[in-house]
């Protein structure tokens, strides 16, 4: 809230201090909510901390957040009318003209309101005082610490009958403790990670207490942190913990020397509980003074916080995650039934067993809800709880959210509305990163900076919310970033909490989410109304309404929706709409229009350059969109424009592109045979566009027009050095600009090119650019020949940094190879002609495939001499291959052997020449019946073997010799598969392999 009230305070000052005509005579009402919204503001703080415990703060914060919405809605009004004034008042486009009788009536409107508006604050302000509120004028961002010492935490395990789920975790920990870095000379500090209640307390407990350690380590000690990261004190605790009494009061400096003396040559163990500091240098004051153990010396520490572990930690950060259902249960039953036998109440097991299912894994929260159920036999009581919200129950007794809320209180203020308005998500939601941003700045939780746009804000606030662990990670990319988060359920209870308090529950008159399966109307904070009508009706009332998803499609609705005038977020996503209105475009303060993925929408409204506020116009996956309007380079606002379809003179033309030079993230421009003139292509100024990342460019394969060279459109559509990803479709040249070498990522796909680079384009790259691709795909080339024309074979600077490179359906591929000294990664698919000799210039190879190439009966034993460091050879449905060829002996490196699809009836006999080989998969041998004798003899290195969809009968004897081997997966090899089973005939030969795997 506080953060919301701040950007509302910047808005009507930045906004007085303008004085322009529209707003001319008003302006002394606007100062003095701004005056009184600053003074209420100071105090924020201190009702943020009392707001869960009484009630009257509670109803304070309800009214100012009514309040402060009244005005949000009045400075919208306001925006909106100066937007219709400067682009739609008869070609006048400066307010200070805007005649006055034209603007009485709207000045008058917002007198009165913002008067209104006044007299509330002025009892706003005024209950502050009544309430005890005061300015807590706070140098950081923390809370005040609890001084009662209540949440203090010792080594000693307070229930240790209650620990359940947790012996593997200690395990591994105590290994990595005794084992792995026993021998370190600096100390080595491993973070331990997880929400609030979720038994990281416990595990270090756990872990300190464990005979190994014991023997290990000497001393060993404990010290709970809490919030207050104090240097001094944390280093007195120490003290006392070794000698066992209260060390004298000193100053810092012989504190250090008195621990240090104490420490010195000692294996100790530390644990750091409940760390909340994120200061790197006051960790580096702590860390300094302990740096005097010797070898092997260790800290364990907890937290809730990602950041911290990364501030803190030099080993792997432990992820402690959640107890199963099952545990959950279990420790539960403990505390509810005690000795008593939960049998004796089959009614009320039924129930719990329903309960548990809200703990969401956590242990604080099983043990708390078991024991406030302890002495409670009556159904009606566990139904209660059963049917109640976490936030609802007591608090004195559950102390759940009590503990849970630490993290929100922790949070610095512009977090915690963004934090809480997650509620809006049902539990369980994954949700994407963009998704949630547009929301957040729709529902102006976010602002700007002078060094960061509003969109890398929000990215900051995401990450932030993630270190805290307040989201979790679902979705990663194949690089390790979060695609999609979601909330713990208790922690969507945190929120929910805060949206009770804060809002009574109900912010569904600022987002909105519809799906009308049957006739009903849902929205986010949830009511159901049914009938059209009523929903007509309830959409007619939320007049303030900042946000709205619409889930299936109605065309009655898109009318209604061009009367919500403060909508900024649209999202109309996945519906089946084939045109929008254009009273669409009277939204004049829409931020966000998302159309991604209406798969029949072919058209845009012609007004859509009046949507002057829109900065993300999403149309991905928009493939029947087959003309926009003009008048899109006007929206100068816009950071995301999904696609663009060039139309005509009468539409949409690329020079339009011009000047949005401030366009990130991916732009797909469809039908570039369309375009009639080069210079439209070159005035689209793509290479201005610093902060694109991704670029599509499809020209229709079907065609029937050509209107322009294609080469010569591409040439000019030139963007940015070091572009993430260009993806080509349909291209017509015969070979690419020599920009194209300066793209990280480069896909190819049904291109006529005969060449990657001619000579004219081979010449310029080496003169002047440097070369930065890295991976190039190249796919249906049914003429291409080679990557550099023959004319510039043997210079092959342009690809000099190339890494990955595939070729697939190339039927005419037949140029040799250039030498490519930093190509890593080679697929070769469908490709009859390949000069496979060449193979042998790439002598940084580490993975090649083969794909579909039945005329293989071997590989080239020349091509295999050169590649001394391949490591992994995938061979897929190279049917007629019985041979590796003798060249498989210089591949000395060889530790991944994968052969998918073959009409042999052996294992080729080269498998042998492999001494370095760990990993080998067998799959679709159709006639391979079973292993050469001399499998285990050879294989010496071999740790993971898997056979898949063969006619296997038996394995070799010698598979018992093989100690290496660690896994072994039998899948569908069925006759093998039942003799593999354990009493089985073959049982005896493999039941040494640790982790088996047969499925039939």
């Amino acid at each position: 809230m506080e953060a919301f009230v701040g950007i509302l305070v910047d808005t009507l000052n930045s906004m007085i201090q303008k004085e322009s005509g529209l707003l001319c005579g008003v302006a002394t009402d606007m100062e003095k909510p701004a005056r009184l919204l600053s003074t209420i503001k100071a105090v924020l703080e201190d009702a943020e901390q009392k707001q869960f415990t009484d009630k009257a703060i509670q109803l304070w914060f309800q009214e100012l957040n009514g309040v402060a919405y009244e005005i949000d809605d009045v400075l919208d009004d306001y925006a909106a009318e100066a937007s219709r004034v400067k682009y739609k008042n008869s070609g006048c486009f400066s307010l200070m003209c805007y005649p006055i009788a034209g603007n009485l009536v709207f000045r008058h409107r917002i007198g009165t309101t913002m008067k209104e508006i006044l007299e509330k604050f002025n009892a706003i302000a005024d209950e502050r005082i009544k309430l005890g509120l005061i300015d807590q004028k706070r140098g950081s961002n923390h809370f005040q610490v609890d001084s009662t010492g209540t949440r203090e935490t010792g080594s000693l395990l307070k229930e240790p009958d209650l620990v359940l789920g947790r012996d593997e975790a200690k395990d591994k920990i105590v290994k990595i403790l005794v084992n792995q870095v026993r021998d370190n000379q600096n100390v080595s500090v491993l973070p331990i990670v997880g929400v609030g209640g979720l038994g990281k307390t416990t595990l270090a407990q756990l872990v300190l207490n464990d005979e190994r350690i014991a023997k290990h380590f000497e001393p060993k000690l404990w010290v709970w942190v809490s919030e207050d990261f104090n240097v001094k004190r944390i280093i007195k605790a120490l003290i006392n913990s070794i000698r066992g009494t209260p060390v004298e009061e000193l100053e810092l400096d012989p504190l250090q020397r008195k621990l240090q003396e104490l420490l010195r040559g000692k294996r100790y163990l530390v644990v750091l509980d409940d760390v909340w500091n994120e200061n790197l240098e006051e960790w580096e004051k702590l860390k300094s003074v302990l740096e005097c153990g010797s070898r092997g010396s260790s800290i364990i520490m907890t937290t809730r916080m990602e950041k911290v572990a990364t501030i803190m930690g030099t080993l792997k950060t432990y992820y402690l995650s959640s107890l199963s259902e099952n545990q959950c249960w279990s420790l539960f039953r403990q505390r509810a039934f005690g000795r008593q036998e939960a049998e004796e109440y089959p009614n009320l097991v039924v129930i719990g067993k329903e309960i548990v299912k809200k703990c969401g894994g956590v242990p604080l929260a099983a043990k708390a809800l078991g024991g406030f159920l302890r002495f409670k036999r009556q159904e009606n009581e566990w139904n209660s709880v059963k049917c109640s919200e976490i936030w609802n129950l007591p608090q004195d007794t559950t102390h759940i959210l009590p503990a849970l809320r630490l993290s929100y209180l922790n949070l610095p203020i512009e977090l915690r509305g963004c934090f809480a308005y997650c509620a809006a998500f049902p539990k369980g939601y994954e949700f994407e990163i963009e998704e949630v941003i547009h929301l957040w700045m729709a529902n102006g939780l976010l602002s700007s900076n002078e060094t960061m746009e509003v969109e890398d804000v929000g990215v900051a606030v995401l990450t932030e919310l993630y270190y805290r662990s307040l989201f979790q990670a679902v979705k990663e990319d194949e690089f390790g970033n979060a695609l999609t988060f979601k909330m713990h359920d208790l922690v969507h209870d945190l929120a929910r909490s805060v949206m009770e308090a804060k809002h009574g529950g109900t912010e569904s008159n600022r987002t909105m989410i519809l799906g009308m399966p049957d006739d009903q109307l849902t929205v986010a904070f949830p009511i159901t109304i049914t009938g059209i009508d009523q929903c007509f009706s309830f959409l007619s009332k939320c007049g303030s309404l900042r946000a709205l998803k619409v889930m299936s499609y109605n065309k009655q609705f898109l009318h209604a929706i061009s009367k919500l005038k403060h909508l900024r977020h649209l999202d109309l996503s996945r519906s089946l709409i084939v045109e929008l209105p254009n009273s669409i475009c009277d939204l004049w303060n829409l931020q966000i229009l998302n159309l991604n993925d209406c798969l029949i929408l072919w058209s845009l409204p012609k007004g859509m350059r009046f949507l002057r506020n829109l900065r993300h116009l999403c149309l991905h996956g928009c493939w029947s969109l087959t003309h926009m309007p003009s008048g899109i380079g006007k929206l100068t606002c816009l950071r995301t424009l999904s696609m663009v379809v060039p139309s005509g003179k009468k539409g949409f033309r690329l020079s339009e592109l011009r000047d949005l030079n401030m366009l990130r993230g991916g732009l797909t421009i469809m039908h570039l045979e369309r375009i009639e003139d080069k210079k439209d292509a070159e005035e689209a100024c793509l290479i201005k566009k610093q902060s694109l990342h991704g670029l599509n460019l499809y020209w229709d394969s079907e065609r029937t027009i050509q209107r322009y060279n294609d080469k010569e459109v591409l040439e000019a559509l030139k963007p940015r050095p070091n572009l993430q990803l260009l993806r080509v479709l349909g291209f017509n040249g015969s070979s690419f600009p020599s920009w194209i070498s300066t793209v990280t990522e480069v896909v190819v796909h049904e291109s006529a090119a005969e060449y990657i680079v001619g000579v004219q384009e081979s010449t310029a790259a080496a003169a002047a650019m440097s070369p930065s691709l890295k991976q190039l795909e190249l796919e249906n080339m049914p003429n291409l020949k080679g990557m550099l024309g023959r004319e510039v074979q043997g210079t092959p600077g342009v690809f000099s940094q190339l890494q990955s490179l595939s070729f697939k359906d190339c039927p005419m591929l037949t140029l040799p190879l250039p030498r490519m000294l930093s190509l890593k990664e080679l697929c070769v698919d469908r490709c009859p002609n390949m000069a496979w000799a060449s193979i042998s210039n790439l002598t940084a190879l580490k993975e090649l495939t083969i794909k579909h190439s039945p005329e293989l009966d071997s590989l080239p034993e020349e091509g295999l001499r050169g590649l001394a460091s391949l490591q992994e050879l995938h061979l897929v449905r190279c049917y007629n291959l019985v041979s590796l060829s003798m060249g498989t002996k210089a591949l000395k490196s060889l530790t991944r052997l994968c052969i998918n699809g073959s009409h042999a009836t052996a294992l080729p006999e080269e498998v042998k020449h492999l001494p370095a080989l760990q990993k080998l998969e067998l799959q679709s041998f159709s006639n391979l019946t079973s292993l050469p004798d001399w499998f285990g003899d050879h294989l010496t290195s071999l740790q993971d073997l898997t056979l898949k969809y063969c006619p296997l009968e038996t394995l070799p004897s010698s598979i018992q010799k093989m100690t290496t081997l660690q896994h072994l997966t039998i899948f569908r090899c069925y006759r093998l598969g039942r003799q593999c089973k354990r009493g089985g005939e073959e049982w005896h030969k493999i039941k040494h392999i640790p982790d088996l795997k047969i499925e039939n």
